[in-house]
């Protein structure tokens, strides 16, 4: 079994899921993040709430990280090598031709049922 390389698309999705926990992390510290701000917080809700805004912060910089990434594989030019290989003739006349892509959609293509069960 080879391992692909990831792509510019899987980093992006892998940082989104990043920042969507830190945004959570935000979310749950976002009452202590009130209380700085309007300067009534204690010790424990000051710590809190700086946790808060730094997931806060660290989401955002995630997210557009994870865009400028998915902006460049959408914009790099796909070739007859970077589509992959054609598929095996299974002697149904039907034309296997890979889509563009990273080749994640033969799976697809390889479990299809043509009876539509």
């Amino acid at each position: 079994m080879t391992r692909r390389a990831t792509d510019g698309q899987q980093r992006a999705f892998f940082l989104w899921t990043i920042a969507g926990t830190s945004l959570i992390v935000a979310a749950a510290a976002g009452a202590a993040v009130v209380e700085i701000f309007r300067g009534t917080a204690d010790a424990g809700t000051f710590v809190w709430g700086m946790i808060g805004i730094a997931a806060l912060l660290e989401s955002l910089v995630l997210f557009a990280v994870g865009l400028r990434l998915r902006h460049q594989y959408l914009n790099q030019a796909q070739s007859y090598g970077s589509r992959g290989d054609y598929l095996p003739d299974d002697g149904s006349r039907r034309p296997r031709v890979p889509l563009l892509g990273d080749g994640q959609a033969t799976q697809n293509i390889h479990h299809q049922n043509p009876g539509g069960n």
